[in-house]
């Protein structure tokens, strides 16, 4: 009975992190020309339960990302994308396996 109750919280605490398995991050980057030389970057993210394809909107363009839900991805599919001052999108894959949208292909996958 013991062991019996001891999975249960187990089991909960699995099944909890497989619902937010995927995530994305951004970074946008933003650049002065007066003054001279100022710079902001801002940083935030999203974690949320894996589906097939992942679609947002960033800087005019909308990216689809091949999802968890797709297959076998036990750390799910996390992205970062950076948008620089002129809109253009550089993006890696941050943790995920063949199932995901791989690095060459994240920057491609916004259009």
């Amino acid at each position: 009975m013991k062991k019996a109750l001891a999975i249960v919280p187990l089991v909960f605490l699995l099944a909890s992190s497989a619902a937010l398995a995927d995530a994305v991050a951004i970074t946008s980057k933003t650049s002065f020309s007066s003054p001279s030389g100022a710079t902001i970057e801002s940083f935030n993210y999203t974690a949320f339960g894996g589906p097939w394809t992942i679609i947002f909107q960033v800087a005019g363009k909308t990216c689809y990302l091949n999802g968890s839900a797709r297959g076998s991805v036990p750390e799910g599919c996390n992205y970062h994308l950076t948008v620089e001052p002129d809109g253009t999108i550089h993006g890696y894959l941050t943790a995920g396996n063949w199932v995901c949208t791989q690095t060459a292909d994240v920057a491609a996958s916004c259009y």
